[in-house]
């Protein structure tokens, strides 16, 4: 992935501020020091600002607990070098996850193996364990057999054993085309961890997955986001904040964030700092609301 393209093109309201040569704002928002501290891991994407990987984590360093690394293209995040992932990123006071491509081959789980793989063993001077995987399709175009799918985790799962990773750490994600249902008994019998992302319930009409508390025991993460738009597929597509949820968009947020415990990590999956800071209080309102506060 381009270190200086957004996730999301087109925004163009990103955070300007440089590392060098430039000031951080005197009071930015930290998920540290807000008013209500939610008990669990933060954490924010590797782009929320225009800059490179180490520019946005030093940026964060102060703000969040942890960083997902954007790995999003297969082709030129093996390509990465040194510059991209310079080694003093292991000085900075934050753990890392890797959120893996979103082109992986599925026709071939064992390129699908090989790529994750060797993705991972350019992060372990960061102790990267943990990464989200964006599963094999079971709906719509290009999907694959319940079964097939099945199996191609499978595979996936047991290379990623063999590696030295736990599958709990192999976290799958709720996406469009796969709302994790189908895949429920396989992610049961590997032992894999579950990633559910609140933006892609309500743009993809994962409602049915809030019964499932089986997969909900399997927790590790969740991806704070609201669809900017769920009568088009651009707006399905593309992450706002939490504050432009109605009722119902609250009711299914406040669902799963009240789902997360204490090893679960909360990802502000937004590509804009800014972005980040309003959707803060609304998180805080919704996990602690109705709760005792201690």
């Amino acid at each position: 992935m381009d270190k200086k393209k957004s996730p999301e093109q087109g925004q163009g309201d990103g955070v300007t501020l440089q590392i060098q040569g430039g000031t951080c704002p005197p009071e930015a928002t930290t998920l540290q020091n807000s008013r209500r501290q939610i008990p669990v891991t933060t954490a924010a994407p590797s782009w929320v600002m225009p800059g490179s990987v180490y520019e946005n984590c030093v940026f964060l360093e102060d703000k969040v607990d942890e960083v997902s690394l954007l790995f999003f293209e297969s082709e030129s995040c093996l390509a990465y070098s040194e510059d991209d992932l310079p080694q003093n990123l292991a000085e900075l006071d934050l753990t890392y996850h890797m959120h893996l491509p979103l082109d992986l081959p599925w026709s071939n789980a064992e390129v699908v193996a090989d790529t994750v793989l060797r993705l991972m063993d350019k992060v372990a001077f960061l102790d990267v364990r943990q990464a989200v995987l964006h599963p094999p399709l079971t709906k719509g175009e290009n999907a694959f057999s319940v079964k097939a799918a099945q199996q191609l985790l499978v595979v996936l799962a047991r290379a990623w054993n063999s590696h030295g990773f736990s599958c709990n750490d192999l976290l799958i994600e709720n996406i469009e085309g796969a709302d994790l249902i189908d895949l429920a008994p396989v992610i049961g019998d590997l032992g894999l961890g579950v990633c559910i992302d609140i933006g892609h319930i309500i743009a993809y009409g994962h409602d049915a997955l809030l019964g499932h508390s089986h997969l909900f025991d399997r927790l590790r993460m969740i991806h704070v986001n609201a669809p900017e738009d769920v009568t088009t597929a651009k707006g399905r597509s593309k992450h706002v904040g939490l504050e432009h949820l109605d009722e119902s968009g609250r009711d299914v947020a406040r669902k799963v964030l009240q789902a997360c415990g204490q090893e679960c990590t909360l990802v502000y999956e937004l590509f804009n700092w800014k972005h980040i800071e309003t959707t803060i209080p609304v998180v805080e309102e919704l996990f602690f609301d109705g709760r005792a506060i201690e």
